[in-house]
C-alpha cells in the first residue's frame, strides 16, 4: 500500500502541473494571436488609407445614380453604396484614414503637453505641482464631449481643429498618468543613488525618470487613441466633424440612420469598422501594458 501511494502521488501532481502550464500556454498563445491580428488590422487600415489613390476603387465623393442605396456586391460596388450612390468601401477607407489621423494626431499633441506637465509636477512637487494639479482638475471637470462641442464653436470645425481640440481635452489625463508614474519612481533606489552620486535634477529626470515613464504613457496613449476615434465619430455624427464631402465613420452612420430599415448596411458597415478598430486598439494596449517593464537606466 505504501509503495502504491508513493507511486500515485507524484503522477497526480505532475498531471496537475501540466494542466496549469497548458492553460497558461493557451492563454499566452491566444493573447499573442489577438495582438497580432489587432496590429495587422490597424496596419491594413493605415496602409489602405495611405495608398488609396493607387487602389482601383471609385472616387468616394462621386455618386453612381444608377445604384443609389445598392446592396453589397451590386454593380461592381463590393460593399454597396450609400443614400446618394457613393461607394461604401471607398468611404470606409477614407473614414478610417480620418479616424486614425485624428486619433494619432490628437493623442500625440496630448502626450506632448500632458507628459511635460506631468513630469514637472511629479518630479519637482511643491507649488508648481499644486498649480498644475488644480489646472488639470478644472479641465477634467468638464465632460469631454461637451468640451469638444464648445471648442468647435470657438475654434471652428475641420480636421486640424478636431485634432487640436482632442489634444487639449485629453492632455490632462496624460498629465495625471505621467505625474503618478513620476511620483512612483522619484523615491526608488536608483534615483536616490543617482542623487547620492551628485547627479543634477535635469539629468535624473532625463536619464532615470523619463525612460521608466515612457512605457505606461505609451500604453495609456493607445487607449486614448480609441477614445479620440469615438470622440471624432460622435462629433461627425452630430454634424460637427470634418465637413462634407470628406468621409467619416460618424458621418456615414448619421447618413444611414434614416435608411436603416431598407438599407441597414449604410449604417452598420461604418459602425462595424469602428468597433473592430476600437477592439484592436484595446488588445494592443493590453499587449503594451505587458510589454513595457520598468527598467532602471544605467547610473
Amino acid at each position: 500500500m505504501t509503495t502504491e501511494t508513493v507511486g500515485v502521488e507524484p503522477a497526480t501532481k505532475k498531471a496537475g502541473t501540466t494542466g496549469v502550464q497548458a492553460r497558461g500556454g493557451w492563454r499566452s498563445l491566444t493573447f499573442r494571436a489577438s495582438t497580432a491580428v489587432s496590429a495587422a488590422w490597424l496596419g491594413l487600415l493605415a496602409l489602405a488609407g495611405l495608398a488609396f489613390p493607387l487602389l482601383p476603387l471609385p472616387d468616394p465623393a462621386r455618386s453612381d445614380y444608377g445604384a443609389i442605396g445598392a446592396a453589397p456586391g451590386y454593380a461592381g460596388h463590393l460593399l454597396g453604396t450609400d443614400t446618394i450612390g457613393r461607394d461604401m468601401l471607398s468611404r470606409l477607407i477614407i473614414g478610417g484614414r480620418v479616424s486614425l489621423t485624428v486619433g494619432i494626431g490628437g493623442v500625440a499633441l496630448a502626450v506632448l503637453i500632458g507628459s511635460l506637465l506631468g513630469l514637472l509636477a511629479g518630479f519637482h512637487g511643491g507649488v508648481l505641482s499644486r498649480v498644475i494639479n488644480a489646472l488639470m482638475d478644472i479641465l477634467l471637470a468638464f465632460p469631454s464631449l461637451v468640451a469638444l462641442i464648445a471648442l468647435s464653436v470657438f475654434i471652428g470645425t475641420g480636421l486640424k481643429m478636431i485634432i487640436i481640440g482632442i489634444g487639449l481635452i485629453t492632455a490632462p489625463q496624460v498629465a495625471r498618468v505621467t505625474r503618478a508614474a513620476t511620483l512612483s519612481f522619484t523615491q526608488r533606489e536608483f534615483v536616490t543613488a543617482a542623487r547620492g552620486m551628485g547627479a543634477g535634477g535635469t539629468r535624473i529626470l532625463i536619464r532615470e525618470i523619463v525612460p521608466n515613464v515612457v512605457g505606461p504613457v505609451i500604453a495609456f496613449a493607445t487607449v486614448l487613441v480609441a477614445v479620440a476615434i469615438v470622440a471624432e465619430g460622435s462629433l461627425s455624427f452630430l454634424g460637427l466633424g470634418v465637413p462634407p464631402p470628406a468621409s467619416s465613420w460618424g458621418t456615414m452612420m448619421a447618413d444611414g440612420r434614416s435608411e436603416f430599415e431598407n438599407n441597414p448596411h449604410i449604417a452598420l458597415l461604418p459602425a462595424a469598422a469602428m468597433f473592430v478598430t476600437l477592439l484592436a486598439l484595446y488588445f494592443l494596449a493590453e499587449a503594451l501594458n505587458r510589454r513595457f517593464d520598468v527598467k532602471e537606466a544605467a547610473l
